[in-house]
């Protein structure tokens, strides 16, 4: 998790979690939690989506009432690395109607609508999701980004302010507050952002994903292809998802050639098919 909030470099930690989920397996073969847990390790520390699938539906077929699992399959797997949009919204609801009154359900709920163009739906389910527990920066980020793709800029602003306020300005809020100042016309705005990031890169880990779009929005296309080709040989996880062609987050990436190649190269073409 610490890799996956970009918290610390992918190398530190990443291999040490994909060791351990494999261990809690090995340990107790029927746990959903352990077969999720290797999932998510598969996915974002060794992008094997092939296993991620695999240790999914495992997890699910033992427990098919565990939310996290339901969660992370509709959002990471099926819509960030399928493009099974839909699949994903009905997954995400499938969690929600187990346990209606969970932020994180509600919130991740949310999000799936938002990338399937469902922008009402989503929007109402963070606010729930906010209305039950006020205080997860997941739920503030989901309503952020939800707000943020139903083009509703200045409420998302509003929203994307108490999110850095309550996460110490988490790198999540300052690309996708700093992609809704480029949208909404503020350049200077979004410049100033990717600036803040950059001055804090020189002093600690900045997660390059997270420079790169900050970096698309300021306009500076050299600098965002530096930054996407560092998370790309460093295997950001956050790659995974963010540059998904499919969550609506790296539009003005996938607008320079220079970044389709490096997808291709990576091991992701099927993010570049119509």
């Amino acid at each position: 998790m610490l890799g996956y909030y970009g918290l610390v470099p992918p190398e530190t930690n990443m291999p040490k979690g994909l060791e351990a989920a494999r261990r809690a397996v090995a340990l107790d073969p029927l746990l959903a939690e352990a077969h999720a847990a290797l999932a998510m390790a598969s996915l974002m520390g060794a992008w094997n989506k092939a296993e991620a699938e695999q240790e999914f539906l495992r997890a699910l077929e033992l427990n098919p009432r565990y939310l996290q699992a339901r969660d992370w399959y509709a959002l990471f797997y099926l819509q960030c690395s399928e493009g099974r949009l839909e699949e994903g919204v009905s997954h995400a609801r499938m969690a929600l109607e187990a346990d209606p009154l969970s932020a994180y359900s509600n919130s991740i709920f949310g999000l799936t609508c938002g990338i399937a163009g469902r922008h009402i739906e989503g929007v109402r389910a963070c606010e729930r999701a906010e209305e039950l527990d006020s205080d997860p920066f997941i739920a503030r980020w989901c309503h952020l980004f939800n707000l943020y793709l139903s083009r509703r800029f200045e409420e998302a602003v509003a929203v994307g302010e108490s999110a850095l306020a309550m996460s110490g300005r988490h790198t999540w809020a300052m690309w996708t507050l700093a992609v809704t100042f480029a949208d909404w016309g503020k350049t200077a705005d979004a410049d100033a952002l990717y600036a803040e990031m950059l001055a804090r890169a020189r002093r600690q880990y900045v997660p390059p994903v997270s420079l790169a779009l900050a970096a698309a929005a300021a306009g500076m296309e050299d600098q965002a292809i530096l930054h996407a080709d560092e998370a790309f040989k460093i295997r950001d996880p956050s790659c995974q998802n963010f540059f998904s062609k499919y969550a609506a987050s790296a539009e003005r990436l996938y607008g320079y050639p220079r970044f389709r190649e490096m997808v291709a190269r990576n091991g992701r073409s099927e993010w570049l098919q119509n």
